[in-house]
């Protein structure tokens, strides 16, 4: 089977079922990112370090099924495609687990570590079900290089209202519409009506989408090669080192965010517009950035973004008590640099594929996007598994799992703790960016050799339908 290249121009229905998956991918992504960490801690009773080892492992157990799972549905032939039956059948295994999550279970420090560690694997594993599938999808819906950044700014506007409704709809959905239940019965509640919105949005974008370009047999040459075949490519080497570094900067923001609400600001009443806030900018700043990379090009784009962005968090460490202003000021200014830090990376993804076929004549975007999330969720295993323990190390106290203890007030974090939260969201995602948009700027793509390089490709099949024609 010859390959078939589309470039054709995508409807906008079409554009915003792809991109409602991401919503519902982040509805989740955001929950956990934003709550897991904090909940486990403050709600399931467990040490920062342990919460830290669960996640450290889950991401890691993560990690390697990423790519098995982009084997297999490189390798996947069916009536629906390759990516989208796993959008479809792999939905209600993740709204299943997704609502485990939340219980409290009773029992010991030691059964309740168990129980997170088991749900937040098989929550992980259904999450990779579908998520590497619907990464790879974008790659065979079209190929334009505008239509990938229009793809990637409808899939990131709906990631990030996503990522809203998980940030600050846990909190409405917890402590406004639930609060006069107990948090054994409130947090649940949440895990179970998240869990079905998670269903039904992954519906539309599997029965809502098409997969446009299609590839021969794939070629699998074992994970070392395979590897290794991507890493001799100088573009995936810096793209790699970019979307390492700026993931991990937003994931650490996510993990501490809520920490330095309540243990550094001391906000006072609901959080929930301290937690919306910063999302809904990056929801309407996202056309900025898009026409940014448009006028400017991905890789200046990014550039000015992730300064921008780093510069923005350091006002965290001077943030006084109470001073919630301050904070608003820091929501509004973050957003924007949210905004591009996801949408801009993920659009210069994809284009390596291209590159690697141009350099090593196959393609294997499962693989791929499979590959990267292997290394970003090390990665990310690692940041959020040090992230508990430096909280643990300067002595964060973790609270009760029993609600009457935990009743009779809020614990009190030494000036140590305090410290360490600050540097943790103020500090360490600032690094993470400026050392994301060191790579990027090494990057040779353009636009034109872009183009170029289509081209080329177009002319490679045309003379091997020739040939074999020839035959």
């Amino acid at each position: 089977m010859t390959e078939k290249r589309d470039s054709a121009t995508i409807s906008t229905g079409e554009k915003l079922a792809y991109g409602v998956g991401d919503m519902a991918l982040n509805i989740a992504y955001g929950s956990i990112g934003f709550y897991m960490l904090w909940f486990m801690v403050n709600a399931g009773g467990l040490s920062p370090a342990r919460a830290g080892l669960i996640f450290m492992i889950a991401r890691f157990w993560d990690a390697v099924t990423d790519y098995l799972m982009g084997l297999v549905s490189d390798k996947t032939r069916s009536r629906w495609g390759r990516r989208r039956p796993y959008i479809l059948f792999g939905a209600v295994p993740l709204g299943f687990s997704f609502a485990a999550l939340w219980q409290i279970p009773p029992g010991s420090d030691a059964l309740r570590f168990a129980y997170y560690l088991v749900a937040f694997i098989l929550f992980n594993s259904a999450y990779t079900v579908v998520a590497v599938p619907y990464s790879s999808l974008m790659a065979e819906m079209t190929q334009d290089y505008d239509e990938r950044t229009s793809l990637s700014g409808f899939r990131m506007g709906s990631s990030f209202l996503g990522t809203l409704i998980g940030a600050a709809g846990v909190t409405l959905v917890v402590d406004i519409l639930f609060g006069s239940l107990p948090r054994s019965r409130s947090w649940p509640l949440m895990g179970a009506a998240f869990g079905a919105a998670i269903v039904l949005i992954l519906a539309i974008t599997g029965f809502g989408t098409r997969e446009r370009v299609s590839g021969g047999k794939p070629v699998f040459a074992g994970f070392v090669k395979t590897l290794s075949d991507f890493f001799r490519l100088r573009e995936f080497r810096i793209v790699l080192g970019m979307f390492l570094f700026n993931m991990i900067g937003f994931d650490v923001i996510m993990a501490t965010f809520f920490f330095f609400l309540t243990d550094v600001v001391e906000v006072s009443g609901d959080p929930t517009l301290f937690m919306a806030l910063p999302l809904v900018v990056a929801v309407f700043a996202s056309p900025l950035w898009i026409q940014a990379s448009r006028r400017l090009g991905k890789k200046t784009a990014y550039i000015v973004s992730a300064l921008y962005f780093a510069a923005v968090m350091l006002f965290c460490l001077w943030i006084s008590p109470g001073n919630e202003a301050a904070v608003l000021a820091i929501c509004v200014l973050s957003g924007i640099g949210i905004s591009a830090s996801q949408i801009i990376p993920w659009s210069i993804l994809p284009d390596v594929i291209e590159i690697d076929e141009f350099h090593n004549g196959v393609r294997r975007e499962g693989a791929f996007f499979g590959i990267s999330t292997f290394l970003y969720k090390l990665a990310s295993a690692a940041a959020i598994g040090a992230t508990g323990i430096v909280l643990q190390v300067f002595g964060y106290v973790e609270a009760s799992a029993d609600e009457s203890v935990a009743a009779a007030g809020r614990v009190v974090q030494s000036a140590s703790a305090v410290s360490a939260v600050r540097l943790l969201i103020g500090l360490l995602p600032g690094v993470c960016f400026l050392a994301s948009a060191l790579f990027v700027h090494r990057f040779p793509l353009t636009r034109d050799r872009f183009k170029s390089m289509l081209e080329e490709l177009d002319r490679r099949r045309i003379a091997a339908v020739q040939g074999t024609e020839g035959e």
